[in-house]
């Protein structure tokens, strides 16, 4: 009966198998598990690149505004460092010029005495040989005129030799 019963025990199916329905498979349930872990996984990693991402952004701002007033800050102080330079300079060239105009200014008011006392020197140098020339012709008249007296030619004669001798000085002079 045994090897009766074996034929037919392979056709019939279990009976539990046949009281409990279909069985769902286990790995369905394993898998929709899975992909419920990985979708969240996903999402936290999408979340944390975004979050990583803001913050990446917001130090490159402030790097970028650190950088742009450090840049400024350095440009700044090159430019205050220039312009003093260039001031220093200018204020060099300025004490050149003025050192060399008050030179010149010196220069052209000794120009300009000068010039007033040689004009006011040689306005006497031409009296003074008008006043000679003119003794001189008087001096010439007395010695031809016997009635005048020696003591009165040699006072003239005195007289121009102390204007021939100031007219010497103020030749001299100019």
């Amino acid at each position: 009966m045994n090897s009766a019963t074996a034929p037919d025990s392979a056709q019939m199916p279990d009976v539990v198998e046949l009281t409990s329905g279909p069985q769902p498979d286990p790995f369905v349930d394993a898998l929709s598990l899975l992909a419920s872990e990985l979708s969240g996984i996903a999402a936290r990693i999408q979340e944390l690149e975004r979050a990583h991402l803001e913050r990446m952004e917001t130090a490159a701002a402030k790097l970028r505004e650190q950088i742009a007033v450090d840049l400024k800050n350095q440009h700044r102080v090159e430019l205050q460092s220039g312009i003093q330079v260039i001031r220093e300079e200018y204020e060099q060239q300025l004490r050149l010029a003025t050192a060399q105009w008050e030179a010149e200014r010196q220069s052209l008011s000794q120009n300009l005495a000068r010039h007033r006392n040689s004009s006011k020197l040689s306005q006497e140098v031409e009296q003074t040989e008008a006043t000679l020339e003119t003794l001189q012709e008087t001096i010439q008249t007395m010695l031809d005129n016997p009635t005048v007296d020696l003591s009165r030619v040699m006072q003239e004669k005195a007289r121009q030799q102390q204007l021939q001798a100031y007219l010497k000085g103020l030749k001299f002079d100019v």
